[in-house]
Formats: C-alpha cells, sequence, structure tokens
C-alpha cells in the first residue's frame, strides 16, 4: 500500500528529474542540433571548452562572490529574528505574520520591485542618499557594486527560515537556560554555549541548502541585471541558459550543466559527511 501511494511521486521524479538529467548528460556528448538530433559526437569535447573557456571562471568566481555577499548579509538575520521572537511574549503572533507574509510574494514580482528601487536615476535608495545630503551610487549599473546589490535584500531577512529557527529555538530544553542563570551567566554566554549549539543541526541544514541554492540562482539575476553590467553579474545559471536559448549551442550548455551538478553534489556530500561528524 505504501509503493502504491508514492508510486505517482516516483513516476513524476523519473519523468522531471531524472530522465531531464540523464538527457543532458547524453547531450553534453554531441554538437546538439535541435534541428537534426543528436548531431555530432565530440566526446568530451564540450567539457574541454568548457574548462578552458575564461569566461566560465569569472561566472564561477560571481557565483562564489554572491555566496559570500549572501552568508555575510543575509544567513544570520533569519538565526537573529527567530532568536527574538522567542523572547517576545506579546504581539508574536502579529510578527510571525509579518515575516512570512513576504515570502508569499512571488520571486520574480520581488525583483522586479528591487530593480526599480536600485535604479540609479529615480530609485528609492539613491533618493534616500540624496535627502541625507550623501552622494548617490549606482547599485546594479555598478560592476564593482553589482554582486554587493543582489545580496543586499537578504538582509531584511524573513521568509521561511526563520519559522524554521525557531521551532528549533523552542526544542531547546528550557531548564538550561534556567541553570546558566543561576549560574550567573550573561545573554551572550547563553546564546554562545546554549543557544548555538541547539539549533547547530538546523544551521547546518539551511548552510547545505544555501550553498546548493548559490550555484543555482537564476531569477533574480536574470529580472535585475541579465548578467550586466560587462559580465559583473552572469552565474552560471544564467551562462547555460545563454549557450542554449540565444547561441542554440545546447551540447555545450549540457556539459556546464553536467560541470554544475558534479560540482554541487561534490560541495554539498562534504558539507554533510562535515555535518554528520560533528554531530556524531
Amino acid at each position: 500500500m505504501a509503493l502504491l501511494f508514492t508510486l505517482p511521486a516516483i513516476i513524476a521524479f523519473l519523468m522531471f528529474k531524472y530522465y531531464p538529467m540523464l538527457q543532458a548528460i547524453y547531450m553534453s556528448f554531441f554538437d546538439y542540433k535541435v534541428a537534426a538530433p543528436p548531431g555530432e559526437f565530440v566526446a568530451l569535447e564540450n567539457y574541454a571548452h568548457a574548462l578552458r573557456d575564461p569566461l566560465n571562471a569569472q561566472v564561477w568566481g560571481n557565483n562564489i562572490i554572491l555566496f559570500a555577499w549572501g552568508l555575510t548579509l543575509g544567513f544570520w538575520v533569519p538565526v537573529v529574528q527567530a532568536m527574538l521572537l522567542n523572547e517576545m511574549r506579546r504581539a508574536k503572533t502579529f510578527f510571525r505574520v509579518a515575516y512570512l507574509l513576504p515570502s508569499i510574494v512571488p520571486a520574480v514580482a520581488s525583483a522586479v520591485i528591487w530593480r526599480w528601487i536600485f535604479n540609479p536615476d529615480w530609485g528609492l535608495l539613491n533618493s534616500i542618499l540624496v535627502r541625507l545630503g550623501l552622494p548617490t551610487l549606482g547599485w546594479l549599473n555598478d560592476p564593482a557594486m553589482s554582486k554587493f546589490s543582489l545580496a543586499l535584500p537578504a538582509i531584511l531577512g524573513g521568509g521561511l527560515g526563520i519559522f524554521i529557527y525557531l521551532s528549533a529555538l523552542q526544542s531547546v530544553p528550557d531548564h538550561l537556560y534556567e541553570a546558566a542563570e543561576m549560574d550567573g551567566a550573561t545573554v551572550l554566554q547563553k546564546i554562545r554555549y546554549i543557544t548555538v549549539p541547539g539549533i547547530k543541526p538546523i544551521i547546518a541544514i539551511q548552510f547545505i541548502l544555501a550553498l546548493s541554492g548559490a550555484f543555482q540562482v537564476f531569477d533574480n539575476v536574470y529580472i535585475m541585471t541579465q548578467g550586466g553590467p560587462a559580465d559583473s553579474t552572469r552565474v552560471i545559471a544564467l551562462n547555460i541558459y545563454y549557450y542554449a536559448f540565444e547561441r542554440v549551442q545546447m551540447g555545450y550548455a549540457a556539459a556546464m550543466s553536467v560541470l554544475l551538478f558534479i560540482v554541487t553534489f561534490i560541495l554539498v556530500a562534504v558539507q554533510l559527511r562535515i555535518s554528520g561528524g560533528e554531530a556524531q
């Protein structure tokens, strides 16, 4: 009976997950022609081209920098917000709803809003800087600031991450805090020695999700910058899209997607191994 009920999901995964993955691997060995598939067999030439292309090195670097900015600006924010929510005794329901509502907004709509906020001529951020008597900034139009600007919205936090951390915080035994208070522990000491160790497995899981998501980011970049200016925000997924659907080099794009899968798989596997060892 269990197999019967899970069979539709298994079929869906085979059709829409694993079959496209296998098809991409197959296509990566060809100079794939959409009009007359599969085209000329080129063996590993697509992979060799992807590894020696200097643009790909820049693209991977863009993803790494975006991930670093995301960790610096946004990864810790839901943790702090969840801690503050956990300490509230009044209006807790109101703030839970307030933090959850933004996650209902479609990602594309949110990206369009932020693109207008970052507009160097009439955007909200530069309007605030002008009122403060400060010089305006290029934001998304400045290659030196574009990656920082893409990661900046994460500093607002919110979303489902808060509730994941909040559930973890509520599972930490209260008697540990009571014992720490009796021993004269400060707030920072309680956070360091009780709170953080108590939610460490959840932080590790969220980090793994952030790591895998950082190498697959597409929608925000496509809507806000389309990889510009001067390829400063061209990320891996956008590069794959460009070669697949604009230059119609399906085989080369498939090879880059396979390399992306391999790198992401290795990074996540290493992080899981480290997290598992620390848990033991």
